[in-house]
């Protein structure tokens, strides 16, 4: 099973994606994916506030759906401190940190971050086929 961690800004909010894209997305993710987290600042150290964030920005049954699907986590300075090495991962995230990179890097990974472009129009498109591609490779 493979976890799933997700950034908001520059991933959900203020991307060039259309709002129909980014719903479509996340609805797939959350309708097939069951380790999902936040990483993102709105969700750190013991806060969660992105339903705060997200409410008026996404459908409220998403909204809704996503307050209920997606783990909190509790980072401290690398959101890399709560990323579970042991397992398969797929992190979206924009802004990756050099200090953040070399974590992955040490843990050979690296790929294992989607970089998301807020300028693309197309990257909840392309986040949405990648998590598609994911979900049909064999099992075991």
């Amino acid at each position: 099973m493979i976890n799933i961690y997700l950034d908001i800004d520059g991933v959900i909010l203020g991307t060039a994606s259309p709002q129909t894209d980014i719903e479509a997305w996340l609805n797939y993710m959350l309708g097939n994916f069951k380790n999902i987290y936040w990483l993102t600042t709105h969700c750190r150290g013991g806060e969660n506030q992105t339903e705060f964030w997200l409410n008026g920005k996404l459908s409220a049954k998403l909204a809704r759906r996503i307050s209920q699907c997606i783990q909190v986590t509790d980072w401290g300075v690398l959101k890399t401190d709560v990323i579970d090495f042991t397992k398969p991962f797929i992190w979206f995230d924009d802004d990756l940190m050099l200090s953040e990179r070399q974590v992955l890097e040490e843990h050979f990974c690296l790929s294992s971050h989607f970089a998301m472009d807020p300028k693309d129009p197309n990257m909840a498109d392309k986040a949405l086929k990648l998590l598609e591609e994911i979900r049909a490779l064999p099992v075991g």
